[in-house]
């Protein structure tokens, strides 16, 4: 059976600055609602249901990746972007009470709305959100598969972390993708690994 690949792992440091985003016309931000919870939950699974598969009901799927988080209080942390008054991406921002640290967490927009760089809003309110928390990283899991995620997480300041096997490789060839030549690396308890570079950019060395 083929080994499943962990997920890449990357932090942001709450001590950088948080620049000023301003929404584009028509969009908005709102929280997750109890009044309106049988949408809402359909909308959430709707904003993340083609990046991954579930043969779960949207209520179970919410159940298990929302309400089954007790350090997620959803009415305060489940983030929607919305267009025009209709929830169209979300995002959970939450701190994590054991560590003091923060997550940024299902990151996702409907299919209609993708390829139109919205995506930065959702980190960008997470960011600002935990900042004002004062939490001193937070932290986000993803696959390599997501390009454009990875691609504006690393322009909006996450860097990669060094926790599983093959870390380092898989980096180095997604820093290839983008052309972008080096990127610091931290461990996973937050402290300095190394500078990495792009695959390519090893061999013009060599």
């Amino acid at each position: 059976m083929e080994q499943k690949l962990s997920q890449l792992k990357m932090y942001w440091f709450a001590d950088n600055p948080v620049p000023e985003l301003q929404l584009p016309e028509g969009y908005s931000f709102s929280h997750f609602s109890e009044k309106n919870r049988d949408t809402d939950i359909h909308d959430w699974n709707e904003c993340i249901r083609t990046w991954t598969h579930s043969d779960e009901t949207d209520e179970v799927r919410f159940k298990h990746e929302i309400y089954d988080f007790r350090d997620i209080v959803p009415e305060e942390d489940v983030w929607f972007l919305d267009y025009q008054g209709q929830h169209i991406g979300t995002a959970t921002s939450f701190v994590h009470k054991s560590t003091g640290a923060g997550d940024m967490h299902w990151v996702g927009i409907k299919e209609a709305f993708r390829g139109k760089g919205l995506s930065k809003y959702l980190a960008w309110i997470v960011q600002k959100t935990l900042k004002e928390r004062g939490v001193p990283y937070v932290s986000l899991t993803t696959g390599e598969g997501r390009v454009a995620a990875v691609k504006s997480y690393l322009t909006a300041g996450f860097i990669p972390v060094e926790y599983a096997e093959g870390m380092v490789s898989r980096w180095e060839k997604v820093l290839e993708t983008y052309g972008i030549d080096h990127v610091q690396m931290v461990w996973e308890d937050a402290s300095p690994y190394k500078v990495l570079y792009r695959s390519g950019k090893k061999k013009e060395e060599n």
